[in-house]
């Protein structure tokens, strides 16, 4: 799917997400030069008619609402039978997914949150719209804090009939009001309900209803009283708790009445005026009256009417109305006794399809076999994101209600196929980039540091060309600084002897020395020189000196002349960044007269340098550190 064009107008990009019902692409509009999402139904289910309705459904539904805390539908459409809906495209998590990264949210946080989805469900709810499945999954949250629902495939439009479910319950378990898991009148107030839910588990980062089978939890929905843990009641205002109080009553009528009255009081928490609450949303507990109280109660006594003796026949008559009605109730217990533990022969059980994703078969198989489901696998496919033997997506999607012994379809990874890591070395990182993604490979660590090879190109990369490794796989990358430059400051040595201006111009390579005879000046010292003094240089650079001797000073002519050689050094075949250093050696001295690095793509396989000297010299040359190669040179 990925690089397919549809409609003429939207290019796949990358896959984003993947429900029981429909993928979900990341894609580019050509048209109008944006990114947005694609949802489209899975190939399966496309002549499945009650799929295609619900399909049909969330696009009709989510269309005709615009709103910011809405996820915007632009488009529908259908090529090569292929189903497909337009939607704005959300940069961020879903609820679900933040809620586990943070574990809980802050409660200034939860309420902001709970206001963005309550401004969505009003637009909803003015259009006569009902979610039915409002649940954290079906939030997202963008990078910058914006709210916004999705997922309208459930919706229905709310008229003056009642709303129910036809032969199976509608909406997520853990998150549907009470008159859901009846099967009875749905309206605004159960999307509601369910926000209560949501606000409950943003500010404790738990559900509150829990339990071994989704009928179990759908029984807490209907009997069981919310309760705040105790730690958590102390680290919000009050205030909060009866917001989620008030959304989470069993009664509707006992809710909010519709959206805006909570954003009412929302905005009241956040200005921090108290919202005008009924007692009841603050003592949420169910009260438990004990028997011992009752018993405590005074109830005044009636005076005993002794029956008189010429009423047999009326005591006879009460005796068998009490035997009849004793026979009765226990017959009606014998009956509810026995349809307590006989349903389970007559009422297949209902189970919460569980999360499958990125298990392995074995972990897959014992969780569904407890739950007395099984799974099939559809299809083995090769996915670089999930690790191989696990699984990648499922049918149905986690979350559904399925009888016992329903199979559970999954595709399974195969890891990502065998590829070679391509040659990275001397390019820069865009291009590195584009041959990566060509091989289905990653980036992984970018390294910096200095080298001769010229700056931003590749100098190593691990693994190394060549090498075996599965696609999605990383290759770390190091990349070049460029040669570091270190600067260093030219010394005075004007009026030194050449000896002494050696040891001075440490760092520096003396280049060219020319004499001078000027008997106004002292003999035999340097009398001027090319860098000046104080002047902050490249280590390395080279400088030229002016020495003045005196003509009568000369040598005599039977001693050797000062005569200037060029010394030509050849290189390491095998290496192509190094560093080369000379020392001239003389009486026993060692003098560094050369120092650079030196890259051979740059300057060849050979290098000269100028050397002067009278009678033999002898000369070290050391690359990287290491004693190279010793030449004698006789001037």
């Amino acid at each position: 799917m990925v690089g397919k064009l549809l409609g003429n107008r939207y290019e796949v990009l990358e896959k984003i997400g993947d429900g029981g019902m429909a993928f979900v692409y990341k894609a580019k509009c050509t048209l109008l030069n944006r990114i947005v999402a694609l949802k489209i139904l899975r190939p399966e289910f496309v002549n499945d008619e009650e799929f295609l309705q619900k399909f049909k459904n969330e696009a009709q539904a989510a269309a005709s609402l615009t709103h910011s805390n809405i996820v915007n539908i632009y488009d529908v459409g259908q090529e090569d039978n292929i189903h497909y809906i337009v939607m704005e495209y959300v940069d961020g998590l879903n609820l679900k997914e933040l809620i586990k990264k943070e574990g809980k949210l802050d409660y200034s946080t939860v309420i902001d949150i709970t206001k963005q989805i309550a401004m969505a469900l009003s637009q909803a709810h003015k259009k006569n719209i009902i979610h039915r499945d409002i649940k954290p999954h079906n939030i997202l949250i963008s990078r910058d804090g914006l709210a916004k629902v999705t997922d309208f495939g459930i919706a229905k439009a709310a008229t003056t009939s009642t709303i129910t479910s036809t032969g199976s319950i509608i909406g997520s378990v853990h998150y549907f009001s009470p008159e859901q898991a009846r099967g009875g009148y749905i309206d605004a107030k159960s999307d509601l309900y369910s926000l209560g839910i949501v606000m409950f588990e943003m500010l404790t980062g738990k559900v509150p209803f829990k339990g071994d089978s989704p009928v179990n939890i759908a029984l807490k929905h209907i009997n069981d009283e919310l309760a705040f843990p105790e730690e958590i009641k102390k680290e919000i205002p009050k205030e909060v708790v009866m917001v989620v109080n008030k959304l989470t009553q069993k009664n509707q009528s006992n809710r909010y009445s519709k959206a805006e009255e909570l954003i009412r009081d929302i905005e009241f928490i956040q200005n921090n005026i108290n919202p005008n609450f009924d007692d009841s949303y603050e003592d949420y507990a169910t009260k438990k009256i004990d028997v011992t109280d009752i018993e405590k109660v005074d109830i005044p006594k009636k005076p005993i009417v002794k029956p008189k003796k010429n009423k047999k026949p009326t005591q006879n008559k009460k005796r068998i109305t009490i035997l009849a009605v004793a026979l009765g109730l226990v017959l009606a217990l014998v009956l509810t006794i026995s349809a307590y533990f006989l349903k389970d022969i007559f009422i297949v059980k209902e189970y919460e399809v569980p999360d499958l994703e990125n298990l392995s078969i074995e972990e897959a198989k014992q969780r569904l076999e407890e739950m007395g489901l099984s799974l099939q696998v559809r299809r083995e496919l090769y996915d670089s994101t999930v690790e191989e033997n696990h699984i990648i997506a499922q049918i149905p999607e986690p979350g559904t209600i399925v009888k016992q012994g329903y199979i559970i379809k999954v595709d399974v990874s195969k890891g990502g196929k065998i590829t070679i890591a391509p040659d990275l070395l001397n390019k820069n990182l865009d291009q590195a980039n584009k041959i990566l993604e060509e091989n289905n490979l990653k980036e992984g660590i970018i390294r910096y540091e200095f080298s001769n090879i010229p700056e931003g190109l590749i100098i190593r990369q691990d693994p190394q060309p060549s090498t075996e490794l599965k696609e999605g796989s990383e290759i770390n990358l190091t990349v070049s600084k460029g040669r570091e430059v270190k600067l260093i400051d030219v010394p005075n040595v004007v009026g030194k002897t050449l000896e002494q201006a050696k040891l001075d111009l440490k760092g520096l390579v003396i280049a060219n020395i020319d004499y001078i005879s000027d008997n106004t000046l002292r003999n035999d010292v340097i009398v001027s020189q090319s860098l000046r003094s104080g002047q902050r240089v490249e280590e390395g650079s080279r400088i030229n000196l002016t020495i003045n001797k005196h003509k009568e000073e000369e040598k005599p002519s039977n001693e050797q002349k000062i005569t200037t050689k060029r010394l030509t050094i050849t290189l390491p075949e095998d290496k192509e960044s190094l560093n080369v250093t000379v020392n001239e050696i003389d009486n026993g001295k060692s003098t560094t007269i050369y120092n650079n690095n030196i890259n051979t793509l740059e300057v060849g396989k050979t290098i000269t340098i100028q050397i002067q000297g009278s009678g033999k010299k002898k000369y070290e040359i050391y690359v990287d550190g290491s004693l190279y190669e010793s030449i004698e040179v006789q001037f």
